[in-house]
This record gives C-alpha cells, structure tokens and sequence, in this order.
C-alpha cells in the first residue's frame, strides 16, 4: 500500500510544481483542517471543469448526425 506524500516529501521533490510549492506553502500557514477541507473542495471543483472541458472537447469531435 502506498501512503499520501506528505508536505514535505513534495516540498523537497524537484518534480513538484511551482504551483503545487507555492500552494502547500500558504496551506501550511492555516488551519490543518480548514486547509485540507479547502483543498479536497479546490479537487473537486477542478475535476468538475476538466470533465466539463473533456466533454466538450469529445462532443466536438463527433461527426454530425452521430
């Protein structure tokens, strides 16, 4: 079973975006519990738009008629 990165494993992986950096670096300076209710609301509304740009982008590519 592979457990959740922690902060600091992304904050010292070089993979790590800048915006996921910069992200987790003020999430760190809140509340734990505010920010991880914060950030698990942020995914979910991000995966919302990428299936809502997904979408469209597969309805855009239908032949017409089909």
């Amino acid at each position: 079973m592979t457990r959740a990165p922690r902060p600091e494993d992304l904050l010292c992986d070089p993979a790590s975006s800048g915006w996921i950096l910069q992200a987790l670096r003020s999430a760190l300076q809140r509340d734990p519990v505010d920010a991880a209710n914060d950030a698990a609301l942020l995914a979910q509304a991000l995966d919302a738009h990428a299936a809502d740009v997904l979408a469209a982008a597969l309805a855009g590519q239908q032949e017409p008629g089909r």
